[in-house]
């Protein structure tokens, strides 16, 4: 398989030419050009408790309920359907988000950290702040981030809003 080459010589040199691609890559990103923001605001809507992406944002396959059908067979209950963006299907429901599609970004690419499979608040508090918890100190929140970097866009305003839920014992602020 390896001709006269051991199989230690072989990992050895497939190891060294990946090693090498890659950091040859991240020379082209280095150098790569800026890329100047066009968005005059960013809105963030995190739906704590709120759907699941599976069956808004991120449609898997419809399955149509149909008695004794078991739920390993399900992926979404909801079917797609298209939106502005050419290959960018959202789930039946969401009419209105498809139809300005052309003007938003969809994020489909994170990917949780291990964090636990039950509280969802820990990885809540991850993805706002980028850090995993529980932290000793308070970590800067992502819109704080977002808002150092680019600076204020009205001096009379904040350049972060974070609606705090309203719960039955906590008072509105």
């Amino acid at each position: 398989m390896y001709g006269d080459r051991s199989r230690r010589e072989f990992l050895k040199t497939a190891g060294a030419a990946t090693l090498s691609a890659m950091a040859g890559g991240n020379q082209r990103l280095i150098a790569a050009e800026k890329v100047e923001p066009t968005a005059d605001t960013l809105i963030l809507l995190w739906m704590a408790g709120g759907m699941a992406q599976t069956e808004t944002f991120d449609p898997k396959r419809y399955t149509p309920f149909e008695t004794g059908l078991e739920s390993a067979r399900v992926l979404s209950t909801f079917p797609d359907i298209p939106t502005k963006v050419d290959g960018v299907r959202l789930s039946k429901g969401l009419e209105r988000i498809a139809s300005v599609m052309d003007r938003c970004t969809l994020v489909r690419s994170y990917q949780a950290g291990d964090l636990g499979f039950i509280l969802h608040s820990r990885h809540q508090f991850h993805w706002h702040t980028g850090y995993a918890p529980p932290q000793s100190v308070a970590c800067p929140h992502i819109g704080s981030w977002i808002s150092k970097i680019l600076g204020p866009k009205n001096e009379k305003h904040a350049g972060v809003y974070r609606r705090r839920p309203v719960t039955r014992n906590r008072r509105r602020e």
